[in-house]
């Protein structure tokens, strides 16, 4: 969840804009919403066994919002439907490797 303004660094307040600058940060909440929506989505294709699905799920999970959760969450699936190499990219960024393309050697 976000902590902070962007634009101006004030502790997030809960609200649509702003408390500092008025920024508009509904936006950035739908985003993070989102996100964990599909993570949520992943984890109930996962029971499912649908692994295409948790894939996809955890794939736009990450484009919207990269957390650890999410990043494992696509590792796993990666691994589930044969993505090898997406599999160890995903692995690197979640261990914290400098180099995620490390897997591409």
């Amino acid at each position: 969840m976000m902590d902070r303004c962007p634009a101006c660094n004030a502790r997030y307040a809960g609200k649509p804009t702003c408390h500092r600058c008025g920024t508009d940060l509904a936006r950035l909440t739908g985003i993070e919403t989102d996100a964990a929506d599909r993570l949520a989505r992943a984890s109930a294709a996962f029971r499912a066994a649908d692994y295409g699905a948790m894939y996809r799920h955890a794939l736009r999970a990450c484009h919207l919002r990269r957390t650890p959760s999410a990043t494992a969450a696509r590792a796993a699936a990666a691994l589930l439907t044969g993505r090898f190499r997406d599999a160890l990219g995903e692995w690197f960024r979640l261990a914290g490797d400098r180099d995620a393309d490390e897997a591409d050697r």
